[in-house]
């Protein structure tokens, strides 16, 4: 079987992330090619994990020239399968059938958007040609029908991740940073952008220092806001608690240092970022955001609490690490959780069977 993965660049984030576990566990079985606009800042990552990577420009959702030079790629590598991860690569893909009508379509939707009608008009139409639609999650499911794309369209599958990979262990994180053994350490790993909420989070800190003094925050990744983030910790006099990070590989090895994984978005379709906090065995406090409360359906493993609520947020911090009985029996749940519905194996295995479903049309 042969499949077009089409992403607009490689960057870090979840798309990422989830193409990389698809690549990486199928590969044995599948012959992979990634199409993109231009080389990302994580490109390199791909040439290993595929047996074909090509650029070809797409200047806008609606570009011809793109999509008769993908429908003529379709043709020469005989792709039986094209999984699309944004809204540029699914419009295009879907004009490409007019040049290949034998194009089969998945599209994979990551995110949850308040698009404009526009947006939601063309959505629609061009839904119709896809055979399959792929949702990180119910949240992300509910608002495509709400924007009038058929249910019979779209799939649910749950991001996963590798809990093999991402499991409690040894940590030297708290000697290298110089944080005390019995302070409370929370930890959050996205990037800097403002659906991320890392400016809601700072106030929720500012909040928390009222409430108790020893405290470390370790801000893991970078991006656009981080410098805005930087000022507004020196603003509120957080410095002492705040330490920022960068980009890190070692995201087990900081989990496991961590009392508390911290979610302040302001939106998530479902975050690969909690998952691999709870598969390391540790409590999350959450926005009740998107797919979020999806998680925590499933089982106790820590709090929601509404974004921009400030004081209940610090307050439960709070009530949780001071609480240590429920704190532990929290803790106990949240590696089961993962293992029992947000795996890699399920993830990849409920992937691999829609493929050969499409495959066989």
């Amino acid at each position: 079987m042969n499949i077009l993965q089409m992403i607009f660049s490689i960057e870090k984030g979840g798309a990422e992330t989830y193409l990389y576990n698809v690549l990486d566990n199928l590969k044995e079985e599948i012959s992979f090619h990634v199409i993109c606009d231009h080389e990302g800042s994580a490109h390199t990552k791909l040439v290993d994990r595929c047996d074909d990577v090509s650029i070809i420009r797409m200047r806008n959702v609606f570009d011809m020239r793109a999509a008769r030079r993908i429908a003529a790629y379709c043709r020469d590598e005989e792709i039986d399968i094209v999984q699309t991860h944004f809204l540029r690569e699914n419009y295009i893909a879907v004009l490409a059938k007019l040049f290949n009508p034998d194009i089969r379509i998945i599209w994979t939707i990551h995110l949850i958007q308040e698009n404009n009608g526009i947006v939601r008009f063309f959505n629609r139409i061009f839904s119709r040609f896809v055979d399959r639609i792929i949702c990180v999650s119910r949240a992300v499911e509910d608002s495509l029908v709400k924007e009038g794309i058929s249910r019979n369209k779209t799939q649910v599958i749950y991001n996963g991740v590798d809990t093999d990979y991402f499991k409690a262990g040894d940590s030297s994180i708290r000697e290298e940073l110089s944080i005390s053994e019995d302070a409370l350490l929370l930890t959050t790993v996205s990037r800097f952008n403002r659906d991320k909420g890392h400016d809601f989070l700072i106030d929720v800190l500012d909040e928390l220092k009222n409430h108790m003094e020893n405290f470390k925050v370790m801000l893991v990744g970078d991006g656009e806001e981080k410098h805005f983030i930087q000022r507004k910790v020196e603003k509120y006099g957080l410095e002492n608690h705040v330490i920022f990070l960068g980009h890190r590989e070692d995201i087990p090895e900081i989990l496991s240092a961590t009392d508390i994984y911290i979610s302040p978005s302001e939106m998530e379709a479902i975050s690969f970022s909690i998952l691999e906090a709870l598969s390391c065995g540790k409590p999350v406090m959450a926005t009740e955001v998107g797919g979020v409360p999806e998680i925590f359906e499933k089982g106790d493993c820590g709090k929601l609490v509404p974004f921009g609520d400030v004081k209940t947020f610090a307050k439960a911090i709070v009530d949780l690490y001071n609480n240590r009985s429920e704190y532990k029996s929290i803790k106990s749940n949240c590696r089961g959780i993962v293992e029992q519905n947000f795996s890699q194996t399920n993830m990849i295995q409920e992937t691999y069977n829609l493929y050969g479903k499409l495959n066989l049309k």
